[in-house]
Parts: C-alpha cells; structure tokens; sequence
C-alpha cells in the first residue's frame, strides 16, 4: 500500500538517495572499519553499536547501490528490544547520530515509522518514513580516510616510543651516572606510556638523542689541530637531533639564568618552546634566533669550533647580538650588522681578547644608564 505524506518536504525526505558506498566496503564491515574516526567525533558507544546494527540487519544489500534509498523504519519500541535498552535512550542515540550529521530522521506526520518496497525483484526501497542513512553513506570515503590518519597516527606513536626505549637502553650502556640522570630528567622513570602527545614524544626522543650523542665520544679526546677538516664538522641542528648542547663545555663563569637576564622578549619566547632552561634550552634557542637574524649554518659552526667561541658562548653572543639590535642606532652597543657582530666576537675570541663576563656587565651598566636616562 502506497504512502502518502500532505507535505511535499516529507515527501522529498522519505525519497532521500545517496551516492552509493564506497567500493570494496563491505556493509557488515563498514562500522567496524570506521569505529576510531567515529569515536574522535565523540560519538558514543551506544551510537557505534545502533550503526552497526543498522547497516548489519535493518538495511539490505540493494539498498547501498548509488542513486538508492537506504533506510529502516523500526519502530522505537522495537529497536529498543533488540538494542537492550529503553525507548528513552533509543531516541537519545537518534538524536546525537542526526546532530552528527550522520542519518536523517524523517518520521510521518503522526510520529509513525513506514516504508514502502517494490513487491518483486530486488524490493528496492521507494520511500522511508524513519531513519535514513544517506548522510553517513555520503561520509563514507571521508570517514575511512579520517580512520587511516588516526591509524598513521597511531603508528608513529609507537615507532616514536620505540624510538625512546633504543635510546634509553644506549644510554644505560654508556654506564655514566651524569648522563643517566640527565636522561631522568628528560622522562622519568623513562615511561612513555604516560606521554599521549606525538609531539612531546618527538621532543622526549631529540632530546635523549642528543644527549647520548654528545656524552658518546670523551670530549678531552677530540682532535684539536688547525685542519680545515675541523671546521667541517657540523654543529648545527638536523632532523633527527635538535639539541646542540655539549654538556663539557664552561661558559666562562656565566650560568644560562645569568644568560637569559640580559636576552630580548623574542629570544625567551623561543626559549619556552623548548621548555628546558638549561645551557641545552639556551643554545637551541640561541641558534634558531641566529639563523633568523642572518647568520648561516657555515658562519654558526665556525663560531661554535671549540678554536673559536665553542657553543655556549656562541649563544650568549647571539643572545647580545639580538638584544641590541633592539637598541636604539644612536646607543653605543646598537648592532647594525649581526652577521659582522659575530665576526668579531670570533677573531676576539681566536685572539684571546674577547671578555665576555666583562662585555656583559659593560652592557647592563650602559642600559640601566640608557633606562635612567630615557
């Protein structure tokens, strides 16, 4: 028997196709395939397990061919029975599915549930008065591309992890109390469980990377001759290590607190994206700035050659570099030219004239004068 709604709205509702599932998609599958990207859009369980159900039982095969209606009318009462739950909470997981925008509720005038099959053939569906699928059917490519990325996603958690626990294990090999409670401080307990953020996983592993790479080798055992090889040899960062710290290094009496009093608001902004306030934060810091001011790769390991300034106090010349470019051009301290700067902190520094203590404190007395003054 034929259904006939008074509005023409019902009547365009009821009728309401799709462009067909995805190719290859099983019915049955499908919810299960898609079950994280639909959990990442807060869907709930009780949801998941109506969608299934939905496209498992209450919809035919014909139904999800493209250009088709694909929809069940059940009634509540029923549905509840088989769900095992109350009517209460069947029109709850309704309405959060239709607020999701993943089926499309379309009830007859009279709050009644009908379809309409042809008799023969395929029964294909003609018109449904009750829960329609098409909006999730429309999804069906987006949502198995959003369960992929999750998938990758999750992947890379546990490769970063891997990552992590390799490392950890090559440091408990170098059997030095300093470098392991360094590697604590980095994650303690090494526990990666705790850590749900690929991001801060992939810092937790630069940096324990880097510090096993800089404790690896006996610093005092380093070739120190006047080769042109020496100079080839890069400090500066690369994709897999960030952090360019050499913990052997003394920064001529000068701790990375008394750095970091004399650095510009910019230079402590980059710090705190590292979040680590040692000489390791400092020069990494120290280095992004440098290279936004100017200074290569080329002019950067120069500096940091253990012959010239050696890294820490490379980033503290970055750290007076940019501090007074900020200067007003007539102060006496005023860098014009950062690159020319570092120059001559370097030819200083090869000939042993360079104080930075002394240039430090210089510097403060000039700027409270300025301040005073201003």
């Amino acid at each position: 028997m034929p259904l006939i709604s008074g509005k023409a709205g019902d009547v365009m509702s009821a009728t309401l196709s799709h462009c067909g599932l995805t190719v290859g998609i099983k019915r049955s599958r499908f919810i299960g395939l898609i079950r994280p990207a639909l959990k990442a859009r807060w869907l709930k369980t009780s949801a998941i397990r109506y969608l299934a159900e939905a496209f498992d039982k209450w919809t035919r095969d014909q139904d999800y061919a493209p250009g088709r209606i694909c929809g069940f009318w059940h009634q509540v009462s029923g549905l509840a029975e088989e769900l095992t739950c109350t009517e209460r909470t069947v029109h709850s997981i309704e309405r959060d599915l239709e607020d999701a925008q993943l089926v499309s509720r379309h009830p007859k005038a009279n709050g009644r549930r009908d379809g309409l099959r042809d008799g023969e053939g395929e029964k294909t569906l003609r018109k449904v008065f009750g829960i329609n699928l098409a909006p999730i059917i429309e999804q069906a490519a987006e949502l198995v591309a959003e369960d992929e990325a999750i998938r990758l996603h999750k992947d890379a958690i546990e490769s970063c992890r891997s990552e992590i626990r390799e490392i950890n294990r090559q440091i408990r090999h170098l059997d030095c109390p300093d470098v392991l409670s360094e590697a604590q401080s980095i994650l303690p307990e090494g526990r990666t469980a705790v850590v749900k953020d690929l991001a801060a996983l992939e810092r937790i592993r630069d940096a324990l990377a880097a510090l096993a790479k800089a404790f690896e080798t006996d610093p005092r055992s380093e070739k120190s001759s006047d080769s042109r090889e020496d100079f080839d040899v890069p400090i500066v960062q690369t994709k897999q290590t960030k952090f360019l710290y050499r913990p052997d290094e003394v920064a001529e009496r000068i701790t990375a607190d008394q750095a970091m009093s004399l650095a510009s608001q910019q230079f402590r902004e980059c710090l705190e994206m590292y979040g680590d306030y040692s000489w390791r934060g400092v020069i990494n810091a120290a280095y992004e700035i440098a290279k936004s001011i100017g200074i290569d790769d080329r002019t950067w390991q120069i500096a940091c050659d253990n012959r010239a300034l050696g890294t820490q106090r490379t980033a503290l010349c970055i750290i007076l570099i940019h501090r007074n470019m900020s200067l007003p051009v007539f102060h006496k301290y005023y860098a014009r030219q950062p690159v020319a700067c570092l120059g001559g902190m370097i030819k200083q520094a090869k000939n042993g004239s360079l104080n930075l203590p002394r240039f430090l404190a210089a510097i403060q007395r000039q700027t409270k004068r300025f301040e005073r003054e201003n």
